[in-house]
Parts: C-alpha cells; sequence; structure tokens
C-alpha cells in the first residue's frame, strides 16, 4: 500500500519497450516514439525472457516534465494525418503505379519515415520523387491510430480493423481537392512499402479484399510488396509489453492487436495461411534487421530473421545494416539502406513500367451502353474470374509447366492451320485439373491471346448448367470482338433476355448464327474446366461438332474427370473435329514441390522431410487432395516416430482417408461442436448455392449464436471436409467428400440428403415467417442488411422438393401459416424487388409436388389427420403463385409494393390471394366488381384482326407477333400490350411470309410480287416480279439477310439476291429433279423451308416426305415410316400433311393423314410417331415446345424432346392457325376474325422446369419426369363493341360483337340482356333522364329503344329504328330527350324523338369534328373542328355562331405513329383521314368550367401529333351574347400531356389521401379533377388549375392488370361523374371504385 501511494504521489513515469518503432532513446530526454527510456529497470535473474526480466520502476522526475512530454508526443501524432495521404503526384500526366507506405505499432504517417523525426528526412515524399524512373508513381502514406499511450478501457481495435481502414481509404479517399483517389481503380498497379505491423495490417487487407466486392478492385490491383522489419510469425516481446501496459500507473490500458503479434498467435497463423494464396501473384521482398536495437540500458534483437522472412520460393530477401527502429529511417540519399529499398523499388517499377507497355488494356472502342444491353440481354450476373483467382491462388511458382512438354498441347496452342480443333484433358478426382486450368488460362492470357473461359463447380448448382456456360463465353467474346459485341446488341434490342433459353437456342442464335460467319485468323481459346461437373456434358460436346463449320478458329480445351458417358460423347465428337486426349497424370514434380513446401516449416532433420516427400508422392498415385489431406495429417505429429507411423499407416485411397479424419472428428469434438459441426455440413452439402460467413452464420442462428470467429470455426469443428473459398463461401473441400458423407450411413456426421432438405426448409420458412422481416411500411430490405434473407427467400421451394414427405404434418403446418398470413405477400414483394419472379414459379412447381406425395402418403392413415383445408389452401395459392407473374409480373417488378394492397383486390374472388388479403367494399380500399367468374383462366387476350378480312396466318417473334390477313396485311403486335405496331401492306393476297433471322427484313410472296419489308419502319426495301406461271408454297431468306428462296408449285427452287432487281428469280440447277422408280412427282403438296434456307422439306402425294439440299441441289433423304418399309408403293396413308422444322435440333415435324404425329432428323434417319387428331403443327423457335391444332377447337402443346402431350385446350371455335411463343408460355390462335392468347400455368411451370431439372439429376441420379398433361377449356365471350354510362338507374349499357345489346342496373349491377343482333354493335347513346337509349351496328341499323322497368321484369321496346347507311361517327340526344343528331362521314340528321321523324339532313362539311351540348344553355349544340368552335341550334341545325382557336401550342407534342408507314402513290392513297386535321374526342368537367379537345395532325410517313386543348366554357357564353370572336385554346402543360395515353374523363371533386399503397393523409377538396391512363397502364388524375403555368399535380392511383389490355376494347374504357371506372375486359365490363382518394407513391 506504501508503494502504491508513493506511486501515486510522485506521478512516476511508465518505461515501455517498443517492438515495431523505434526501440533507441531520441536526443532530448532519451525517448522513443512514445516509450521513454529506463535507466532504473533493473535487472531480474529468474526470468527467462529477454524483456521479462525488467520490474517496472518509478522514474522521480518532475511532473512538468512528463506532463510535457506526454503533450509533445500527443502533439506529433495529431500533426501526422491518419487515412491515405497523397505525398506526391506526377505533373505531366497520370501514374503508371501507386507506392503506399504504412508505418508500423506506435509510428505515425510521417515520422515513422524521417531519421531523427526531422521532416527533412522524411524520404518517401523529399527523396524519392527526385528519383530516375520514380516521376511517373504518385506516393502516399497510410497512417492509423495504433499507440500505445491510451488509457482507460482496454482496447479492442485489432489488425482486421486496421486492415479495413487501410480499405476503405484506398477506395473512398480523397486527395487535397476533394478529388477520389481512386486507388486500385484505375488500369496502374500498387506497390506497398511496410514497416513492422504495417506489413500484417497490408497482408490481413489483401485477404479481407479478395473476399469482399466492395474491395475486391481495390485489392486486385496490388503486384507487390516490400516489408520492412516485418513480424510474420510475431514476436516474444508481445506479451510483455501488454502486460506492461496493464499494470501502468499511467493506466495504459491493454491492446488486442498487441495481443496479435504474440509469436505464433492464431491471427498470425491464419493471416500467413490466407495470404499463401496470395503470395504466387505478387513480388516480394524481405528486409530484416541485423543490428540490436535499444531497450534502456542495454540492447537486444527485436525481430530475428526467422520471423521477419516469409520463406517463400519468389521472396528476395536482403539484410540491412540497421536496428528495428532505423530499418526505415536513412541519413542521406547515399545511405547504403536507402540505396538498397530504392533499388528495389526501383526494379518493381520497371518491371512495372514493362508490363504496363507490353499489355495495354485491350482497346475495346464500345459504348458502355451498348455493352451493358449485351450483358443484361446474355444475363449475366457475375464473371468467372473469381473461380480462376481461387484456383489460381492454389498454384505455386513452377508447377503446371510440365504441360508445355506435351506435344498434344503444344499442337492445340501452336497450330497454324486456320480450323477449330479440341483438346481433351481428363484425370482422376483431386489430381489438380483446376489449377491446370488456371494456369493455362493465365499463360494464354499473357502471351495475349483472346482467352474466355469458364468453370463447372460441383458447390454452386447456378454454375453447373450449359445455359450459364454459353452466356458466359458469349459475353466475354463479345468483349473481344466488336462485331458480335454490334450483332449481340442489336438481338437486344428486339428479343427477350437468354437467361431462360434452352442451350441449343444460345448456340444456335449466338455463335452458329452469328460467331460462326465472323472472319478472324487468330483463333479463340476456350478453356472449359469441370466438364464432369456439368449438368449435361454430353449435350455441350454435341453443339461442338459444328465448331468445325466456323470460319473463325476456335481452340476449346474441355477438362474434367474421365467417365464412359463423356468418353464416348468425346469419340463421335471426334469424326467432325480434330480432337487430342491430354491426361492430367504426370505432375509428380508438382506435388514434390508442394509437399516440400507444406513441410519447409516442420521441425525435424532433412531426412524425414525426403521420406516425407518420397513417400506420400509415391503413394498419391496423381492426387492433390490426397495428398493435402495427408499431409494435414503429418504436420499433426510431434515425433519422428508418429511421423513413421503414420507414414506407414497412411491409406492409398481417399475413401479410407476421408474416414479417418471423420472419426478424428467425431473423437476430438465437444458434443456441442458435434451439433455444430453437423449442422454446418447440412448447410454446405444441402444448400442450393455456396452460402457465405454472412449467410451460414444467420442460418445457424438461434441454435448457434454469438459465434466469435465463424471462418475459425468452420475449420476446427468440420476438420478438412470443408473449406472456405475465395469469395469467402462454405464449400466442401471436394466432391468425393460431400459423396463419401452422404453414402456412408452410421457415421457420426453422416448426411441425409432429405432430412436435410426438410431441415434446411424449416429454417427458411421461420426465417421468412419471423415478424422483423416484416417489410409494410418500409423500404426494401436489401441481401447486405439482411445476408440470409435472400437465400430463405429463393430457395426455401428447393429445398421443399427434397424434403421427406411423411404423415408428419410439420412441413404442412409451416407452409400453412406462411401462405394464411402477410409473410406471403412480403416474400412476393422481395422477390418483385430483386426481379427474381421466377422463383413464385419454382414455388409453384415445389408445392404441387409437394401436394402430389402428401396425398400418397396420407391415403394411408385416417382421414381425420389429411387437414384438407390446409391442402386445399396450398393448391389455391399454386396457382395463384403462376398467375400473379403472368398478369401482373411487369407492374410488380417495377411497383413491388403494389402486392401489398393493390394486386391481390384485382384478383378472382375464389383465389387464395383474394380471400386472404383482398380489400372489401369500405371506406378507403380500392373495390373491384362487374366479372362473372370467379376463377383464373387461361385466356390472357381477344382482340378483331379485321372485320372486313379473313385472317390467315399468325407467326410469333421475339418482342412482337404477326397475323396475315386475306387483303394482303400483316399486322405486327407487341407481344406486352397486344397494341399494333405497324402494318405491312402487300396489296395482293399474300401466299406466304417469313422474317429473317434477325428479325429486322420480311419478305412477303403475292400473286405478282414479293416484297421485302423493313420491320421496324414498315418501309419497302424492295420489289421482284414473280413468275407467271408458279405459285411459291414457302419462301426464306438464306443464311444471310441479303438472300430470299422460294419453293414452287412447278417443282422449282429460286433464288433471288437483294439489290439485284435486273435478275431477279434465278432457277437454282435441276430444281428438284431426283430419280423415282414410279415416275415423274407431281407437284409438291407441303413445302417448309429450315430457318437458314439451307435445306427444305417436300411433300408429295402418296411418297415419303423428302428432304432437299438447297445449295448442293441434292437429295438429303427421305422419311420412310416404320410400316412401309416392306412395301413396294407407300400406301395412301401415309401421305404427309403439314411440315415444319425445329430451329436448333434439325428435326421435322409433320402430320400424316392418318392422324400420327411424327419428329424425323433428315441426317441422323431417326424417326418418332404419336397418336394425335390435328391439322396443323408449328414448332415454338427454341424447340422445346411444338403446337398441334385441330378442326374442332382443340390444340395440343407437345414436350419435343420427350415427345409427350403437356397441354390441351378446347374451344368451340374452329381453329385456322396456331404459333408458340419463342419461350413457349404463350399460344397464339386465329379463329374467326380474331385472334386470341393464352397463356396456361402448365407452360408457365414449363418454362421454369428445365432450369431447375438438373438440380433434380443431382439429387435423385434421374432427371425429372413430365408430369401428366393438363387439359382445359374455355368459353370466351364475345368482345365488347360499345360502352356508354348511365346516369341514374342504370350503371352502363354495353354491345359486343355478335350484336348483343345488355343493360346493368346500378344498385345490383343484375344484367338485361336488349336485343340480339347479327352485326357489331358500333355506336350507343344515352338521353340524359334514361328515358332513351339508341344503339346503331355496323350494318347501318340505328334502334331507338325506351326503357319501361313499371313491371317486376324491365323491357326495352323498340321505338323507332331507321337505316343510316355506313361512316357513322357519332350519335347524341339533346339534353332534353327531345332530338336526336346522327353524324355520319358524309351528312347530319336531325331527328324528332316525339314525332319519330326526320327534322332535316345537311351535309357534313367538317367530317372530323366532335360535337356536344352546350354546357349552359339546353337550346344549343356545339361542334368541335380543328380550327374552330361553332355553335348550332337544335331545333333546325342552324348554325348561329362560329369562333376560330387562338391555340397556345408548346413545342413538345405527343406522337402518334401509324399502323404502317408507307408513301402515297398511285397504287396506295391515304384516306382523307390520313390528310386531314381532326378532333379525337372532347371531354367537359363537372362543374362546367373547361372542355379539353383531344386534337391530331398529320405529318410525314402518316404520323400523326396530339395536342390536349383546354378551352373555357366561359369563352363561349351564350350565343345571344356573343360575337364572332377568337376563342383561345391553350394546350395542357408539358409534363401532362407527354404522360397521357388515353384521357377517361373528369370527374367530380373528391378528397384525396396520399400513400404509399391506399393508407394516407386527407387533403383539400378540388373541383377539377381529370382523370387518364398513362403509357404504363395506370388510371392518374390532373388537378386541373386555372394557372396553367403552375407545377401540375399527376397523382398515380392503380394499374390495369395485363389481361385487361385489350386493344380492341380498351378505348372504351371510361369514367363516371363519382369516379368509378369502367373497362372492358373479356366480353365483361370491370368496374373499379373507390379509387380516386387514395393516391399510390412508391416507397423510396
Amino acid at each position: 500500500m506504501d508503494m502504491f501511494h508513493r506511486f501515486r504521489r510522485k506521478k512516476p513515469k511508465l518505461v515501455i519497450p517498443t517492438i515495431t518503432e523505434t526501440l533507441t532513446p531520441s536526443p532530448h530526454q532519451q525517448q522513443v516514439e512514445g516509450f521513454s527510456e529506463a535507466p532504473d529497470i533493473q535487472r531480474n535473474a529468474t526470468t527467462k525472457s529477454n524483456l521479462s526480466s525488467y520490474a517496472i520502476i518509478p522514474d522521480h522526475r518532475k511532473d512538468s516534465s512528463v506532463e510535457r512530454h506526454r503533450r509533445e508526443r500527443s502533439a506529433e501524432r495529431h500533426a501526422d494525418p491518419l487515412g491515405l495521404t497523397v505525398l506526391y503526384e506526377p505533373d505531366d500526366g497520370a501514374p503508371i503505379v501507386d507506392i503506399i507506405f504504412v508505418h508500423g505499432l506506435g509510428g505515425t504517417s510521417q515520422k515513422t519515415w524521417c531519421r531523427n523525426k526531422d521532416t527533412e528526412y522524411f524520404w518517401p515524399r523529399r527523396w524519392l520523387p527526385l528519383e530516375p524512373g520514380f516521376e511517373h508513381a504518385r506516393i502516399l502514406s497510410f497512417g492509423y491510430n495504433a499507440h500505445f499511450a491510451s488509457t482507460g478501457r482496454e482496447n479492442v481495435l485489432n489488425i482486421a480493423d486496421f486492415a479495413k481502414d487501410l480499405l476503405f481509404g484506398m477506395k473512398y479517399g480523397l486527395n487535397e481537392e476533394s478529388h477520389e483517389l481512386e486507388v486500385g481503380k484505375a488500369q496502374f498497379p500498387i506497390i506497398f512499402v511496410a514497416h513492422s505491423m504495417g506489413g500484417l495490417v497490408v497482408k490481413k487487407a489483401l485477404i479481407l479484399g479478395q473476399t469482399d466486392d466492395q474491395y475486391r478492385q481495390s485489392t486486385k490491383a496490388t503486384s507487390a510488396m516490400l516489408f520492412l522489419s516485418t513480424p510474420h510469425h510475431g514476436t516474444n516481446l508481445a506479451e510483455l509489453l501488454n502486460r506492461i501496459l496493464a499494470v501502468s500507473i499511467f493506466r495504459y490500458s491493454a491492446k488486442q492487436y498487441i495481443a496479435e503479434l504474440k509469436q505464433n498467435s492464431p491471427v498470425l497463423q491464419d493471416i500467413n495461411e490466407q495470404f499463401r494464396n496470395i503470395a504466387p501473384h505478387l513480388d516480394l521482398f524481405s528486409f530484416y534487421e541485423t543490428q540490436q536495437t535499444a531497450v534502456g540500458p542495454r540492447k537486444m534483437m527485436v525481430l530475428e530473421k526467422d520471423s521477419s522472412i516469409l520463406g517463400y520460393p519468389t521472396e528476395i530477401s536482403k539484410p540491412l545494416d540497421a536496428d528495428h527502429h532505423n530499418v526505415c529511417k536513412y541519413t542521406s540519399t547515399q545511405d547504403p539502406n536507402y540505396i538498397s529499398v530504392r533499388n528495389a523499388l526501383k526494379s518493381l517499377l520497371r518491371k512495372t513500367a514493362t508490363a504496363v507497355h507490353r499489355e495495354p488494356p485491350p482497346e475495346l472502342p464500345y459504348n458502355k451502353v451498348e455493352l451493358k444491353n449485351v450483358e443484361a440481354f446474355l444475363a449475366v450476373s457475375e464473371t468467372p474470374e473469381d473461380d480462376y483467382e481461387f484456383f489460381r491462388g492454389r498454384s505455386m511458382p513452377g508447377s503446371c509447366e510440365w504441360v508445355f512438354s506435351r506435344p498434344g498441347f503444344l499442337s492445340w496452342l501452336h497450330d497454324t492451320i486456320t480450323s477449330s480443333r479440341i483438346l481433351w484433358v481428363s484425370g482422376l478426382p483431386g489430381c489438380g485439373k483446376s489449377v491446370l486450368s488456371s494456369f493455362i488460362i493465365g499463360q494464354l492470357q499473357d502471351k495475349g491471346h483472346k482467352c474466355q473461359y469458364y468453370f463447372f463447380r460441383f458447390g454452386d448448382r447456378t454454375k453447373r448448367t450449359v445455359n450459364a456456360l454459353l452466356r458466359s463465353l458469349a459475353y466475354q467474346v463479345a468483349i473481344y470482338l466488336p462485331e458480335l459485341r454490334e450483332q449481340l446488341h442489336k438481338m437486344s434490342e428486339d428479343a427477350v433476355t437468354l437467361e431462360k433459353a434452352e442451350a441449343r437456342i444460345i448456340w444456335q442464335k449466338v455463335f452458329a448464327s452469328r460467331l460462326s460467319k465472323l472472319q478472324s485468323k487468330q483463333p479463340l481459346y476456350w478453356v472449359i474446366d469441370g466438364l464432369d461437373e456439368c449438368e449435361a456434358p454430353e449435350s455441350l460436346l454435341s453443339l461442338f461438332s459444328s465448331v468445325s463449320s466456323f470460319q473463325i478458329p476456335l481452340r476449346i480445351m474441355c477438362v474434367g474427370r474421365k467417365t464412359q458417358a463423356i468418353a464416348d460423347s468425346f469419340q463421335r465428337l471426334g469424326s467432325s473435329i480434330q480432337l487430342d486426349e491430354l491426361p492430367a497424370n504426370d505432375a509428380k514434380e508438382d506435388m514434390a514441390r508442394y509437399t516440400k513446401k507444406e513441410i519447409e516449416y516442420m521441425r525435424g532433420d532433412p531426412g524425414i522431410k525426403e521420406r516425407i516427400i518420397q513417400t506420400v508422392c509415391e503413394k498419391a498415385d496423381g492426387n492433390f487432395l490426397w495428398v493435402h489431406l495427408v499431409l494435414k495429417e503429418i504436420l499433426q505429429c510431434h515425433t519422428e516416430a508418429a511421423i513413421e507411423q503414420a507414414l506407414d499407416e497412411m491409406p492409398a485411397d481417399l475413401a479410407p482417408l476421408y474416414q479417418r479424419m471423420e472419426t478424428a472428428l467425431s473423437k476430438s469434438a465437444r458434443p456441442g461442436d458435434r451439433d455444430l459441426c453437423n449442422a454446418i455440413l447440412t448447410w454446405v452439402i444441402c444448400s442450393q448455392r455456396a452460402l457465405t460467413l454472412k449467410e451460414l452464420s444467420e442460418a445457424l442462428k438461434p441454435e448457434f449464436t454469438n459465434i466469435l470467429d465463424l471462418r475459425l470455426t468452420v475449420s476446427q469443428v468440420c476438420g478438412d471436409f470443408v473449406v472456405i473459398d475465395g469469395k469467402g463461401r462454405a464449400v466442401m473441400v471436394h466432391q468425393t467428400a460431400r459423396e463419401y458423407l452422404i453414402r456412408t450411413p452410421g457415421l457420426d456426421h453422416s448426411i441425409t440428403p432429405r432430412d436435410g432438405h426438410q431441415k434446411l426448409f424449416m429454417k427458411c420458412m421461420a426465417y421468412l415467417s419471423t415478424p422483423n422481416q416484416r417489410l409494410r411500411g418500409q423500404g426494401p430490405l436489401a441481401p447486405s442488411t439482411q445476408p440470409f434473407l435472400h437465400y430463405a427467400a429463393t430457395s426455401w421451394s428447393y429445398h421443399l422438393g427434397f424434403s421427406v414427405v411423411s404423415l408428419d404434418q410439420s412441413i404442412l403446418l409451416a407452409l400453412s401459416h406462411f401462405f394464411q398470413n402477410r409473410y406471403v405477400l412480403d416474400w412476393i414483394q422481395l422477390l418483385a424487388t430483386w426481379d427474381h419472379l421466377k422463383s413464385l414459379v419454382y414455388a409453384s412447381q415445389s408445392l404441387n409436388s409437394y401436394l402430389g406425395k402428401k396425398s400418397r402418403i396420407d391415403a394411408e392413415s385416417s382421414p381425420l389427420n389429411h387437414r384438407l383445408q390446409d391442402k386445399d389452401l396450398l393448391e389455391l395459392w399454386a396457382v395463384d403463385l403462376v398467375k400473379i407473374v403472368g398478369k401482373f409480373g411487369a407492374q410488380l417488378v417495377k411497383h413491388p409494393k403494389a402486392i401489398q394492397s393493390l394486386i391481390p383486390t384485382f384478383c378472382p374472388t375464389t383465389t387464395a390471394i383474394f380471400q386472404h388479403f383482398g380489400q372489401s367494399k369500405i371506406s378507403g380500399y380500392i373495390y373491384v366488381s362487374g366479372f362473372s367468374r370467379s376463377k383464373w383462366d387461361d385466356c390472357l387476350s381477344k382482340f378483331s384482326v379485321g372485320r372486313d378480312t379473313q385472317s390467315l396466318r399468325v407467326m410469333s417473334l421475339e418482342r412482337l407477333f404477326a397475323v396475315l390477313t386475306s387483303d394482303g396485311t400483316l399486322r405486327l403486335y407487341d407481344v406486352i400490350t397486344t397494341q399494333p405496331v405497324c402494318k405491312i401492306m402487300h396489296k395482293e393476297r399474300v401466299l406466304c411470309f417469313k422474317f429473317s433471322p434477325s428479325y429486322e427484313r420480311c419478305v412477303t410472296y403475292g400473286f405478282r410480287e414479293t416484297k421485302v419489308w423493313d420491320v421496324k419502319g414498315g418501309r419497302q426495301i424492295c420489289s421482284i416480279a414473280n413468275p407467271s406461271n408458279a405459285k411459291a408454297l414457302d419462301i426464306a431468306f438464306e443464311n444471310s439477310e441479303a438472300t430470299i428462296v422460294s419453293c414452287s408449285d412447278d417443282r422449282g427452287i429460286r433464288r433471288y439476291a437483294l439489290g439485284a432487281a435486273e435478275t431477279g428469280w434465278q432457277v437454282i440447277g435441276d430444281s428438284l429433279e431426283f430419280d423415282n422408280a414410279e415416275g415423274r412427282l407431281n407437284s409438291p403438296r407441303r413445302v417448309a423451308f429450315n430457318p437458314d434456307g439451307t435445306q427444305v422439306a417436300l411433300a408429295f402425294r402418296g411418297f415419303p416426305l423428302l428432304v432437299w439440299d438447297v445449295a448442293n441441289a441434292h437429295l438429303v433423304g427421305r422419311c420412310e415410316r416404320a410400316t412401309d418399309k416392306h412395301n413396294s408403293r407407300q400406301d395412301l396413308y401415309s401421305e404427309v400433311g403439314p411440315v415444319c422444322w425445329n430451329p436448333v435440333t434439325g428435326h421435322v415435324l409433320g402430320l400424316y393423314k392418318d392422324g400420327c404425329i411424327f419428329k424425323w432428323h433428315p441426317w441422323e434417319s431417326d424417326s418418332q410417331e404419336a397418336r394425335a387428331v390435328a391439322a396443323g403443327i408449328q414448332c415454338s423457335s427454341y424447340g422445346g415446345l411444338f403446337v398441334t391444332s385441330s378442326t374442332n377447337g382443340i390444340f395440343q402443346v407437345w414436350n419435343f424432346h420427350h415427345f409427350a402431350l403437356v397441354y390441351q385446350l378446347s374451344y368451340h371455335l374452329p381453329i385456322i392457325d396456331i404459333a408458340l411463343s419463342p419461350d413457349g408460355r404463350r399460344v397464339y390462335d386465329l379463329r374467326e376474325s380474331f385472334c386470341n392468347i393464352w397463356e396456361p400455368n402448365a407452360l408457365i411451370r414449363l418454362e421454369e422446369a428445365d432450369e431447375r431439372s438438373s438440380e433434380t439429376t443431382s439429387i435423385t441420379g434421374s432427371s425429372t419426369q413430365l408430369s401428366l398433361a393438363s387439359a382445359a377449356s374455355s368459353e370466351t365471350l364475345d368482345p365488347l363493341t360499345a360502352l356508354a354510362l348511365g346516369s341514374r338507374v342504370w350503371s352502363y349499357c354495353l354491345g359486343d360483337d355478335a350484336g348483343v345489346v345488355r343493360l346493368v342496373r346500378a344498385i345490383d349491377q343484375a344484367s338485361i340482356q336488349v336485343t340480339q343482333g347479327f352485326m357489331p354493335v358500333d355506336h350507343i347513346a344515352w338521353s340524359e333522364d334514361e328515358k332513351y337509349f339508341v344503339t346503331a351496328d355496323l350494318g347501318g341499323r340505328l334502334n331507338v329503344r325506351t326503357i319501361d322497368d313499371s313491371g317486376l321484369v324491365t323491357k326495352c321496346p323498340l321505338y323507332f329504328e331507321t337505316k343510316i347507311g355506313s361512316g357513322l361517327q357519332q350519335v347524341l340526344i339533346d339534353s332534353k330527350s327531345e332530338r336526336l343528331l346522327v353524324v355520319t362521314i358524309a351528312f347530319m340528321e336531325l331527328w324528332s324523338l316525339n314525332s319519330k321523324s326526320l327534322i332535316t339532313a345537311k351535309p357534313n362539311t367538317s367530317p372530323y369534328s366532335r360535337w356536344i351540348n352546350h354546357p349552359c344553355n339546353a337550346a344549343y349544340i356545339i361542334q368541335s373542328t380543328s380550327t374552330d368552335i361553332r355553335i348550332y341550334q337544335w331545333s333546325h341545325l342552324d348554325e348561329i355562331l362560329c369562333c376560330p382557336l387562338r391555340r397556345h401550342l408548346q413545342h413538345d407534342t405527343k406522337e402518334q405513329k401509324p399502323e404502317h408507314s408507307q408513301h402515297p402513290s398511285a397504287s396506295f392513297r391515304m384516306s382523307p383521314y390520313e390528310s386531314s386535321d381532326a378532333v379525337e374526342d372532347i371531354y367537359i368537367s363537372q362543374n362546367d368550367s373547361h372542355i379539353i379537345l383531344q386534337t391530331s395532325t398529320p405529318l410525314a410517313q402518316r404520323h400523326r401529333t396530339v395536342q390536349y386543348l383546354v378551352i373555357r366554357i366561359e369563352d363561349l357564353g351564350v350565343p345571344d351574347e356573343v360575337i364572332n370572336s377568337d376563342i383561345e385554346a391553350r394546350e395542357i402543360q408539358c409534363e401532362v400531356g407527354a404522360k397521357i395515353e388515353k384521357i377517361l374523363g373528369f370527374v367530380c371533386k373528391s378528397p384525396r389521401r396520399r400513400s404509399h399503397g391506399l393508407i394516407g393523409e386527407a387533403e383539400p377538396e378540388v373541383d377539377e379533377v381529370l382523370t387518364f391512363l398513362d403509357h404504363d397502364n395506370w388510371v392518374c388524375s390532373w388537378l386541373v388549375g386555372s394557372d396553367m403555368t403552375a407545377k401540375p399535380k399527376i397523382r398515380r392511383h392503380f394499374f390495369l392488370p395485363q389481361d385487361w389490355l385489350n386493344l380492341d376494347s380498351l378505348h372504351l374504357a371510361t369514367i363516371s361523374k363519382d369516379g368509378t371506372f369502367y373497362c372492358p375486359r373479356n366480353g365483361e365490363v370491370a368496374v373499379v371504385s373507390n379509387w380516386l382518394q387514395n393516391e399510390w407513391v412508391d416507397s423510396t
């Protein structure tokens, strides 16, 4: 106690020896960077350590001296900046290298490098920039707070924290001008110079940067490191230093980062273990001290040489004649130590400059937007560079070089023949094939070759598909080849993404059709690793069979295990391309080198090490994995005897070795660790993809929480079974280890996949059903804030599909709980936020599969346990999930939160989503009614393609579909909106048509002419006269878009080269001349060209199907049925009807007259038949499905590869023609004059099924089987053609295409059929008192009816009828219900309703105008033209006033593109409307204050501009009071007009509530509210004010579902005075109310 009080009184000074900074005394006060000399320190002879012999003795100097010293040290630290500071920057341009100096423990960013702390000796800034060769280097210094002199609680900062600070500064640091430093972002490399602990900080930073996407780019640029006395293996001074700090009377705290410097501490071991994978890619210099450092009255070596060097083969080490303090401080530029360090840096700079000069960044003159579009089109989410870096990091200098002595490899590499060839590198598991692949990739890149590569990974199922490989290769090739990049960019504009396309489609569209035609003398090198881990290696190799015909040479290297199936595929491939095989079994030298490196630091004499190397290499049999695991075990031995025993007992195979590993793991693990090990192994083995450590940490909760260091925990509890890859993900050490744990029962750590999947499913469900995952009222959660959230949301259905289905109800209860609560909506919202809606389809598939299995299991148990209500709920959701994607997908991705409020309201009433989350008709919620059907239907849309013509053909493209009609018009429609895009008018009947492969051109063949068109603009490119005596049966583009070929009924095949109009059609050789023993064949009945026009299939009467080679004019083959091969003559039943080609496989599909469908390959002569009743057949352009149609209204969709029926739909109308969308999700058919679009659930599920088939294979060992075909029937209603709203008792009156007129009562929505006609109803008009309503049809018949609802049954007797002829434009009844105005294109008729007589008829001098009742005086009627406003008397239709419009137009006007773009000519004249201004519609505000005119003006090439003009009604006045003066017509503000797609009308004043969804605060009432549809099909409102210059207030309320967007009837959509919205949909009227008071606002 006395000693304690004495210390307090005297305030003694603590003496602390340093281990990283200067340990010698400074000239003043004998102080070394924060630590003082200890003249009174006494030696304790009983201690062993160099520094542990010192006792703490108080310094009896004055208190003022102590305080002054502390203030000086504090000032020094504050003077030197923290973070990255630029010391020097080149003046003449961008630097070629960054040199970053990092100080050590207790140092600062400047004084560390200054002799005696004098900044004149700050050599990184003062001397280095002046040295020759350094003028183009940028020099920086990094400072961090690693000082001793801090008091208070224990400091928890560690080396990793300093490393993260360094990474942050590299990525986000700013210079003095506040410009980003961009360290690592540019093309130049980084060199680190680190003193003492700073070297550990840099090493840790590089390790962290390898696994963190945010910093990977910053660290990958590091090319070299120069260490100055860095304690790589620690120091025995660290522990003493922390003890001294802990007991100091200054209350200095112990430091975590000092504890980590302890000799061979776990932290240092972990850093060294991970850094060894990075070091081979770096140039390393290690300088070590040779002088003792003064510590108090004595001197000692702070760091020995063994701790200062790494011992790597490529490391250059050199001693410096300095102590630990002065190893980084120099006296002058002539200081030998400075010269050594400078020369090392100079050599690194020379190497860097040479590399930059030799390997400049590839010149890629691409537009960033263009490449971004290509990336999106190919759906490339990540590059294979991470896999390359992972395996490259496992190689050692000098390894894999044996491959350059193999003739097969050298021939593949240096072959000068411009033809393609394939090298197959095969080897046993674990023999280092992937490391060899990464080595070859690096060599190819170093030599400047164009190299693309891909790694199939067994631990990541997203990287195991052929689809993913081809998309990645295509993107990599597009980076180097501008020609391919441009073509893919064009494809991206007209085609959907290739993410879900079959591999054959991608190969055909990208490689076979485009890459193959590019000219290049330099080959492309493809390295494909892990071929045996690909889901379908045989399919991939079959695609490669066509590369022999590529004009650009390919050098393909396939690396993988040798299986029998792969060997057979290579044998077949060798018949079509040069193929070499290279066994990867000659790596003994590499194994010896690897073994020597691993045991380099092992204790023991050289003899035992040599025995280890020899024995291991002899038993390894070329298996690097075996060597790695064996050496791990040997390094645990402590005696030579134990090593000898391990060498003698080591098994020669992996399986016994795995057994030893598992046994050792079981014996050494504690009970809690065993459970943790099994949990980790379950996640690693059964997860859909590899989990990051952050994801795994969340997944292990709540059973295992607060794991201190998961990376260390994984290595300790799972042993060598699990490793952490380069991206920080936990993966199995090898596929064979996974197979061992799965297939070996009875182990403590064996994993049963189905039980494992059930556990993971329950974990995902629990995570998604946790209340803290709620999203409503919040912004969407990002995966970074919830690491496990993304995996749980996208993978639970995957685990459900492979879970154990038993009598246990836990899975069913978890699903029921999830789908009954709003958790399911949150889940859908998340998927929409991430644009991952395909997970909804996966979930639907898994639910159906589970319910099927559950039903079979429950059949054996008591019905009381079946939980039928829960099953019914899941069955409904299985349908809902798919329909949500189809009908709301596009809007849901844009507005994810819509699933919480809007979407459930628009779903049918019997669906699960509506029953649980649909809003009832209460205040504040949208209410939808008007539909008779309460279930989903498969019909997406139905529209008329022309009433005066017959539909002939339908064809589906990528983003368009086309319909050909009998008048020679080819109509193109958008696949999303079904809106017309353009018309191609051939002006005569078209016999056949075809689109080019790029869809940019189209050819139409008529009776007299053939025309080629530009599809985008509908512009005619050229016209060719047809042969007078021949009619083409089919036509196609041949190979390119510059040549077309045709096959005619005269047996002639002709070719025409575009641009050669003088030559016309040229017959190709002796067309269709071949031997036939039965005489000359007649004209072909059916003809079909393949997609590139090189072959044609021909069907003759009574003769087998033939395929003819167009280019070489010879017969390819004939399709003879098996039942007819022995007959001398083909019977009638072998006659072939319609035929088509599979554009991917090259098969011909066709129909026999006896009702069979068949597929036949003309080259392979294989055929297959199936029984069906069909009259037409078409194949999808992706080749996976085909569809057949019959005359009785049934169509069937078939899986091409299995030749199995997957879907059937029956409809009462006969089918004229049919087509499948490229992705197989939609069916287009023509029936009568209508086009129907079908989108069945079965096809949506089938589209996604192929993407997951590989996952099924990987678990069950067999591919998924097709389910039984789905059957459906549909009765679509006739489309509506007219709609008029009532004002009192009746809600609305509607007319349809069949001539039916119905009234719908407002109070109960009861429907009453008024009449049944024969022609489509064209116009309907009400009187304001609902006494009369008028209907008119296309036949020119006009009916006036009255409404009698005095009795029990409402009657609508015919009041009178008249014939008005064609061209009806408008029908209007006056406000007194006394007169009727009928306006046609030619005349105007005024009728008296009281006398049923014609009052007057006058010519219509302004046919493109609109009429309304005068809002201020019932005696008048207003006619609005594009130039004036005219007022007439209702009594006799006399004009009494004409007021010209004084337009105030703004510069921006909405342009309406025409349905076709064609210049008028003698044969093609423009209609009067197409050359005239017109008033399209007129809208009156509810308070009679404004009217809005919608006018249009013609432009060149049949384009029109649309204007919306606002006129104040007070300017019209009463005719008796107004003279003929101008009326101001002010255009709607640009911000409003640019958004309007269709005006709906004005509504009455209404309070509004602003909300994110449908809840918000009320706003003041307004009077003028204009409602309209915008271009995204949202119902919007605009508060029209008197100040037209004020910023418009536009609100969005709800969007229209996809199946409401019918181009035939959407123009009828309207709105009532009270704000009720009416929209025709599938023959009915959707009624939406209670929406106006709520505004939709997307969350930010």
